[in-house]
């Protein structure tokens, strides 16, 4: 049954409806119009408040109230979320010390690098690391370090330009001599960092993260520090470890979206589907242009049952964003729950228009000509889904079944639950990450 607020909606919908075929359009039905979605936005963002108010007391008074009885068996729901993420930021920018304007500051000058021509060497050298520019900078940092010798500065901004270089290995020796050598908090916060980042490279998470708690310790709240251990701690299958370096970094910037993805994705793969709601419900209001977080709102609604407010986020997404395949598929997958067909293979057709390899739209419009009986159809999608790597067992198993039903002389081929019978692969979606 449609709740009343939503009843009085369409109503009031029909009535323009009816007008506009009577009338045609005209200023006047336009501005009600308007009126009206002004009317269902405001209705909606009461929802996510009230809603996010909901979960927080849950939350606090560790409540395990179940709002709805969702038409998914929960104990078979999707928990093989695993945030992939990458070393994608060109190399791991020291803090800046307390009370400095960073490298530009006089101190960082050592007193006897007194020749002009070096200290425009130097100073040539950061600019270049400033600018991305890390051959360049590598070269000029390296005259300087073989005149001096024992210039700090210098020996850690040369490691990090070879480490944005992909040259990890050489950057290590220098690494590890500051180490060994220096006392400032902020010099052995940057060398841990970067040598993390190193460990990253190789695939040595679990010593990323050891270095890691260390630039934590002396980082004193810098969110990047906080996310990349996060992520080195998802690495490790640390992940309610993970989720307060999260915190950590939300406390800090409660609008770094990665922050909030990441977040959702590990609650997910720990199977707190509850309190990945109250996250994305929480990030979307902060974010409400984020149409990633947006669309993890999306995709718990609909997995909760809750199809309607789904729905309507998918239509505010897909404004933003109207060239995006996946969004299109949630769209479809949700209209397809809710009953509407004929809505569903049109969201699908839409997002294979836009992305022809994507395997789980191509399986999804699979199993909707087998619903009405369209073996070759059918058949020729799930041809091109077997190609994704993702879906391909799935849909040579759907493959399989039509053969089969061919060779009993099946007349028609129908499928009870449509392409639940795979469900859907966006609960498994991964963000993609900053940092490490």
């Amino acid at each position: 049954m449609m709740s009343e607020p939503f009843s009085e909606l369409f109503d009031e919908l029909g009535r323009i409806e009816q007008r506009l075929s009577d009338e045609g359009p005209g200023p006047e039905l336009v501005e009600e119009l308007g009126a009206l979605r002004a009317q269902a936005d405001e209705w909606m963002e009461n929802w996510l408040v009230l809603e996010d108010r909901i979960a927080e007391l849950c939350e606090r008074f560790g409540l395990d109230l179940d709002l709805d009885a969702s038409p998914i068996n929960h104990e078979n729901a999707p928990s093989n979320v695993a945030p992939e993420t990458g070393p994608i930021s060109p190399a791991p920018y020291p803090p800046k010390p307390e009370g400095s304007d960073g490298i530009s500051m006089v101190w960082h000058i050592p007193p006897h690098l007194d020749s002009e021509a070096l200290v425009r060497t130097f100073r040539k050298g950061i600019g270049f690391f400033d600018l991305w520019m890390y051959q360049e900078a590598a070269e000029e940092l390296e005259k300087v370090l073989k005149q001096t010798g024992d210039f700090p500065v210098v020996r850690l901004y040369l490691a990090l330009a070879y480490i944005a270089r992909g040259r990890g290995r050489e950057a290590e020796p220098h690494l590890q001599i500051l180490l060994s050598t220096e006392q400032s908090p902020w010099i052995l916060t940057s060398v841990r960092h970067a040598r993390a980042h190193v460990y990253a490279e190789q695939g040595r998470w679990r010593e990323a993260a050891e270095d890691l708690v260390l630039a934590v310790e002396g980082g004193r709240g810098v969110p990047i520090l906080h996310y990349n251990l996060a992520v080195a701690l998802i690495r490790v299958g640390d992940w309610e470890r993970a989720i307060e370096e999260l915190i950590n970094v939300l406390e800090v910037d409660s609008r770094d979206e990665e922050a909030w993805l990441v977040g959702i994705a590990v609650l997910k793969r720990l199977g707190r589907f509850r309190l990945a709601i109250s996250w994305a419900l929480h990030g979307y209001r902060l974010l409400p242009d984020s149409w990633r977080i947006g669309k993890e709102l999306a995709i718990l609604l609909d997995y909760f049952g809750r199809l309607e407010e789904a729905a309507r986020i998918w239509k505010r997404l897909l404004r933003l964003q109207p060239r995006d395949p996946d969004l299109w598929s949630g769209w479809g997958w949700t209209r397809w729950r809710q009953g509407d067909r004929l809505s569903a293979r049109g969201a699908w057709k839409k997002a294979a228009s836009l992305d022809g390899k994507a395997g789980q739209v191509l399986l999804y419009l699979g199993w909707a000509a087998l619903e009405v009986g369209d073996r070759i159809g059918a058949w020729r999608y799930l041809e091109r889904a077997e190609q994704d790597e993702t879906v391909k067992n799935a849909a040579h198993a759907a493959m399989g079944w039509i053969a089969k039903a061919k060779g009993q002389g099946a007349g028609s081929l129908s499928c009870r639950n449509g392409p639940a019978e795979v469900g859907p692969q966006e609960l498994d979606s991964k963000p993609s990450g900053h940092g490490y």
